[in-house]
Formats: structure tokens, sequence, C-alpha cells
């Protein structure tokens, strides 16, 4: 049964963790950090925080080998107690597994830290294959449920282009969420399009729709004839209107309808 992230941070046991001041230069960064950029206004909003009051949230560690740790939660308080000038943070050393430690360091930053969507997609990709986790199993062990999961993982489908442009604030989430399901050259072109023309969320909402229909040729309306008549053993015929198509099946007799609803029976 898998472990409530409550559990892994809350748990009691004494034979579990103890908190205890650790030299900083002992505390090695996470290898499963989701975070890949920092706000440095806020990094020194923390260090004059740090500085004034001291570190007052005790960060999460494991030891990796006498003495010496990797950090599971906290990188920004780590980050900013280094520029504070601290020596030594206090810290809570857990005994447990690479997978809870990951799914710690990621919940801490989604609930503490904000991550961008894109970061929390990141996140959950690298917990799901390096864990073999669903994205029911990886809801119930962040607190999210499945389906704001699922959504959040689709944005893995964007391109690298479209990612660093998001990352960069260049574009909004709005803008380039219709790309999803495009291929990375559409995605590319629609990218340069929505940064040249200043295209709002709904303009490039709408440009998707139209394209949707229209990349749809004569060729493969054929195709799909040809499919159907052969499947059916009818006269198809497909009309396109404006946002839908209607496919039209004519049987020469009630033995041929038959035949045809016997087979997809």
């Amino acid at each position: 049964m898998k472990r409530s992230l409550s559990s892994l941070i809350t748990d009691t046991n004494v034979r579990e963790y103890k908190i205890k001041e650790i030299n900083i230069e002992d505390i090695a960064e996470s290898n499963t950090q989701a975070r890949k950029t920092f706000d440095n206004s806020k990094l020194n909003e923390l260090k004059n925080s740090i500085q004034k009051n001291g570190l007052l949230q005790p960060l999460i560690v494991q030891e990796t080998e006498p003495n010496k740790y990797r950090l599971i939660a906290g990188e920004r308080r780590l980050r900013a107690s280094k520029l504070a000038g601290l020596n030594k943070v206090p810290c809570l050393i857990k005994d447990i597994g690479e997978r809870d430690a990951a799914i710690i360091g990621l919940v801490e930053n989604i609930q503490r830290e904000r991550l961008n969507h894109i970061e929390e997609a990141m996140g959950y990709k690298d917990i799901s294959s390096k864990f073999n986790l669903s994205p029911e199993e990886i809801g119930i062990l962040v607190g999210k449920s499945r389906a704001h999961v699922s959504n959040i993982l689709r944005l893995t489908n964007l391109s690298e282009k479209v990612y660093k442009a998001l990352q960069d604030q260049v574009v909004t989430m709005g803008q380039v969420r219709p790309l999803i399901n495009l291929d990375e050259e559409l995605q590319n072109q629609i990218l340069d399009e929505i940064i040249s023309f200043k295209l709002s969320s709904r303009a490039v909402e709408d440009k998707i729709r139209n394209l949707n229909i229209e990349n749809i040729s004569d060729e493969e309306v054929s195709h799909y004839k040809n499919f159907f008549e052969d499947k059916a053993g009818s006269k198809v015929k497909i009309n396109k209107s404006k946002k839908k198509y209607k496919v039209s099946l004519t049987f020469e007799s009630k033995e041929k309808l038959d035949n045809f609803v016997n087979r997809i029976n």
C-alpha cells in the first residue's frame, strides 16, 4: 500500500528521522529537483528574512554516507541560507527510499514554492517514468485529482521551442495549451505567429479549430470513403461541413444491410 504524503512528511516515528544542525557544505543538491528556475528577487527576500529571523523551517535531507547528506526538500531555503552566509542549517533527516524522497521534493515545490505548470508536468513525468506510477497513483500521493495530473502531463507534449518560450515568459500557458496535440513543426510555426502577431488565447484556439478542418484534404476524404466502402460493402458518401463530417451509407438491399449489421455486431 502506497503511503500518503502526510505520513511521509509528518510521521513522528523517532526511528525514522531526527533534527540536527548540519554544515551547509555537507548537503548536496537534490537530484530530483523539479524546479528549473528560481526568482532572484524572492530568493533575496527569503535571504533577508533568514538573516533577520533565522531559518524557521528545517530542510529535509537523507544521509548518503556518514556526515554527508542529499537534499530532499527545501531547495530555495538552502540557496537563500547560502546567500545569507549561514554555515549550518537545521535539517530533518529522513531514512526513506528514492521514490518517497522524489515525491516529497515534488510536493514541497507544488504546495510551498508554486512550480509553474511545465515544471509540475516534468516532475510528474519524472516520477511516473522512474517508479512506474499511473496518473491516479501520482494524484493520491501528491494530493491532486487524476484528471489534474493527466491534464498537466499532457504539457510534456509541447516542443522544446514552445517549452522554452513558456519558461522565458514570452508566451502564456493559455496561448500555447491549444498546441499540445499538434506535431512539433506545426507547434513551432504557430508559436512564431503567436509572438509576431501577439495572438490571444482565443485567437490561437480559433486558428487550431480552422487548421484541424483544413488539414483533412480531399485526398484523405477519398481514402476514408474507400475504407468505409470496403468495410461496409456499400456506397459511401462523405460530406464536409464547416465543423463536421457526415458519412452516409447506401445499401442496395435489406440483405446487404443485414449482412453489414451482422459484421459489426
